[in-house]
Parts: structure tokens; C-alpha cells; sequence
């Protein structure tokens, strides 16, 4: 899906940081340690969050193999209510209607999150008509 270009003020607060009552909590989950809580306090950081290994690399990692976990819902209510994104949000909600596992929502709605933010980096940088 193609979302449309962002305004500057848009790109500003998704590029920007939020404070403690905003933020997110994302688990890290590995056999050795178990469920981990990590506070996310930016959209960028949720985005890089959300990186899926394959399954080789997990079967290589082992024992410090990872799970990144954000309960889709959650994120997609974040994007809407803290960012102010709500066509993000709606298209973050499709996605997540669609998919029948973890790995088949996750992708998609991390997909379009990399290209909110390589959007709202371009209007940033004065590419975008914003």
C-alpha cells in the first residue's frame, strides 16, 4: 500500500522521541533469559525493533537467539493516538487483519512503517512538498 506523503509536522513528531507515559513496550523473548521488557520511546526505534530473523539465522544464533514481540494492536493504536498518524494507522490495522501468525503481521506492518519513515526523512530533508 501506498501511504501518502506526510506534513512536516507529522514527519517532525514521527522522527522525534516521546516521553515515558508515551511510550512502548516491546519484549525481547531468548531462551537463555527469558521474556525481556524493552520501553520504546520512538517510532524508528519501534521500526528497527521489529526486525524478524529468518530461520537460519535463528537456528544459528542458538541459545541467544531472539524474538522481537509488540502486540500488533498496541502498535498500531501507538502510531494512531501518540504520532497522530491515523492513515498509518488504518493501513497498520489491514495488515494486521490479514495476517495469520506473528511473522505474516509483523512484516507487512513493519513494511509500511520503513516507509513512513523514509518519508517523513525525505519532507525532513526538504524533498518531500510537505
Amino acid at each position: 500500500m501506498k501511504l501518502s506523503e506526510p506534513s512536516k509536522e507529522l514527519a517532525a513528531k514521527v522522527l522525534g522521541k516521546v516521553g515515558f507515559r508515551e511510550r512502548l513496550v516491546g519484549v525481547r523473548m531468548t531462551p537463555m533469559a527469558g521474556a525481556l521488557q524493552q520501553p520504546i520511546h520512538g517510532f524508528q526505534e519501534a521500526t528497527n525493533f521489529l526486525h524478524i530473523d529468518s530461520l537460519d539465522d535463528v537456528l544459528a544464533a542458538g541459545p541467544r537467539a531472539s524474538v522481537a514481540y509488540i502486540d500488533p494492536t498496541a502498535l498500531k493504536r501507538w502510531v494512531g493516538e501518540v504520532f497522530g498518524d491515523t492513515e498509518l494507522a488504518e493501513a497498520m490495522g489491514e495488515a494486521i487483519e490479514k495476517g495469520n501468525s506473528y511473522v505474516e503481521t509483523i512484516r507487512p506492518v513493519r513494511q509500511l512503517m520503513e516507509q513512513r519513515l523514509n518519508q517523513c526523512k525525505a519532507v525532513v530533508k526538504g524533498e518531500g512538498a510537505g
